[in-house]
């Protein structure tokens, strides 16, 4: 397998097992009723739709995709220790209102690590095109 397919099935990997959890958290608060509980799921996974957003549009180039997958592990094990602190550790009526702004912190997590691998990316081809340059003018 190479390299760029395994990095890229470990970033969904990692955002499978991150789906997995938010249902797992979601049914762990057990909510009355139904609605609640996917509004929980569907909440608590909109910055593992981000992630998967990024991880489409990441070029299939080896120091890209490796890039998108140390984002994706950030981005979900912040979410992870939020969220079994909320929930399991410190349980509080105001845990609810951790629970509604974590996802929007794991967002904001989630771009700015994608525009600092999008820049970094950037500056790594402009040096590779303006090598390439050098060769081709000698």
């Amino acid at each position: 397998m190479n390299p760029i397919r395994k990095f890229t099935f470990l970033n969904y990997f990692v955002c499978f097992v991150a789906f997995v959890l938010e249902i797992i958290f979601a049914y762990d608060l057990r909510p009355l009723e139904n609605a609640i509980f996917i509004f929980l799921i569907i909440w608590g996974s909109l910055p593992i739709i981000t992630l998967m957003l990024f991880i489409l549009k990441t070029p299939p180039i080896k120091y890209s995709v490796h890039r998108s997958l140390f984002q994706t592990l950030v981005v979900v094990s912040v979410g992870l220790v939020l969220k079994i602190n909320s929930i399991y550790i410190h349980p509080d009526p105001r845990g609810a209102i951790a629970l509604v702004t974590i996802p929007i912190i794991q967002i904001i997590v989630a771009l700015f690590i994608g525009l600092i691998i999008k820049l970094a990316t950037q500056r790594q081809f402009r040096t590779l095109n303006d090598q390439d340059g050098e060769y081709q003018s000698d």
